[in-house]
């Protein structure tokens, strides 16, 4: 493959001046390309289906993460349901638990919820296709996993502060601002620290770790939406002097699932911003205090959030609200700016190899731009659910090929030749059977099945057919 100069020098001008380290590192992984010879992709050898599925680690990391989370849950419902004894200056009482009726209730208010911004946060991490095993692993975790480990430590935490009055110590305002949030984003934030280390180069993006943040935290707030649900309509209805059970629970799903449903993604998501950072970094210290100044701000925040609801009036609650909607608005904008300078910078790194002769011009107008991106996608849809597979493989293949070529000119990675080769054979496999260039591409009509398509084609004979004459 011949060299390119040429994007060598623009690729570093791009560097600040005065960075001598980091020219040389940026010229030297440019003019790699240069440099790279070509290796013949292996045969593949396709397997059953069964067998590519128990091969592929991912099933296995599903598989326990499922029956973890089972567990879970039948573990908190066993304690929810289950009627608890309390004594109060020397009266012994017992406190029902909730009922079934006031869970399924509480289930029906809180999906909504979930639901919408669940779809925003799968929304947002558009340059990453194909990823649902993570999203569901990152719901899943923090809807079960996090708020099981969240329920006992904090409860036990709430007791080491000698919290007295109330049946659930951990609903007492010290708990809820002072240890409270270090648990809940600790165990929300866990999963983010082990698919980093699990994924490496595969998790680059600001957009994609706050996706994945996000879902974690929705899942958490999910449940704990579904358990005060429960909790205020079990309440409304063994407590006479409570008023409407219906009314009771309305306010709080006012509250918390409408108002106030920002609140864990918010918080959660500064972690997410903090790694991402850390690992898009050269320096040591951005990589250890970037996640860490994430989470110190994500807790933070979670205790104010907390301590201002259980210490202020309603009408300065009121005008705080506005001033976390600024603060919400803010990181919207934030994201989006970080997803066009990730579409220019796919542009950028995929130009890279179009300059080399590996790739076609239409493969970086294609995938870095969204528009674009999404109307390959529906048009590879309407071709058919396997060319729209292939199609999904495609731009997260290449995008991929873009993050590493940038951890390459960024001095991130050491191994430019090999995976870069397998990225771009993995490509050029998927080119015949995915839509690859979007300008032009036109959507195809519906099509009938197999089967009404042949019995509607076949031949029919107009002939008369006269029988023999009789003898």
């Amino acid at each position: 493959m011949g060299s390119i100069p040429t994007r060598a020098a623009t690729v570093s001008s791009r560097v600040s001046p005065g960075e001598d380290s980091t020219h040389r590192k940026v010229s030297r992984a440019a003019g790699s390309l240069s440099t790279m010879s070509y290796v013949a992709p292996t045969p593949v050898v396709r397997r059953p289906w069964w067998q590519r599925l128990l091969r592929n680690p991912w099933f296995w990391v599903l598989l326990t993460m499922v029956l973890i989370s089972a567990a879970c849950m039948v573990h908190t419902y066993v304690i929810v349901h289950a009627d608890t004894e309390v004594e109060q200056q020397g009266q012994k009482g017992v406190i029902p638990g909730i009922t079934n009726q006031s869970l399924k209730l509480a289930f029906h208010y809180a999906w909504p919820t979930a639901a919408v911004w669940s779809a925003i946060f799968i929304f947002l991490d558009r340059f990453r296709t194909r990823h649902l095993h993570v999203w569901f692993l990152c719901f899943c975790w923090g809807a079960c996993g996090a708020t099981w480990v969240s329920m006992h430590v904090n409860t036990w935490m709430a007791g080491m502060l000698s919290v007295t009055g109330g049946v659930d110590p951990a609903s007492g305002a010290g708990p809820a601002v002072y240890s409270a949030p270090f648990v809940e984003e600790s165990c929300k934030a866990l999963v983010l620290f082990a698919l980093a280390i699990g994924m490496g180069r595969r998790m680059t993006s600001v957009v994609q770790t706050v996706s994945m943040a996000g879902l974690s935290a929705i899942g958490f707030a999910f449940v704990e939406n579904i358990m005060y649900y429960a909790r205020a309509d079990n309440y409304a209805r063994v407590t006479a002097s409570a008023g409407d059970p219906k009314q009771a629970v309305m306010e709080l799903v006012l509250l918390r699932g409408v108002y106030a449903s920002f609140g864990h993604p918010l918080f959660t998501s500064m972690t997410g911003i903090g790694l991402a950072l850390g690992l898009r970094s050269r320096s040591r210290l951005v990589r250890i205090f970037a996640p860490t100044t994430g989470f110190v701000m994500a807790v933070v925040g979670h205790m104010l959030f907390n301590g201002f609801s259980s210490v202020l009036p309603m009408a300065i609650l009121k005008k705080l609200w506005f001033v976390a909607l600024g603060i919400v608005a803010s990181v919207v904008v934030f994201l989006v700016v970080r997803t066009v300078r990730e579409g220019r910078m796919i542009r950028y790194r995929l130009e890279d190899y179009v300059k080399g002769g590996w790739l076609p011009n239409s493969d970086a107008d294609t995938l870095s731009a969204l528009r674009r991106r999404q109307w390959a996608a529906l048009v590879a849809l309407s071709q058919g659910p396997r060319r729209w597979w292939h199609t999904l493989e495609f731009l997260r293949v290449g995008t991929d090929l873009a993050y590493l070529r940038d951890a390459i000119v960024r001095g991130l990675d050491d191994d430019p030749g090999p995976r870069q080769i397998e990225l771009i054979n993995r490509m050029n496999v998927l080119r015949p059977a995915a839509i690859t260039v979007a300008r032009g591409a036109k959507l195809s009509k519906p099509r009938l099945p197999a089967f009404l398509k042949r019995r509607r084609n076949q031949p029919v004979n107009n002939e008369l057919q006269w029988a023999p004459p009789q003898a």
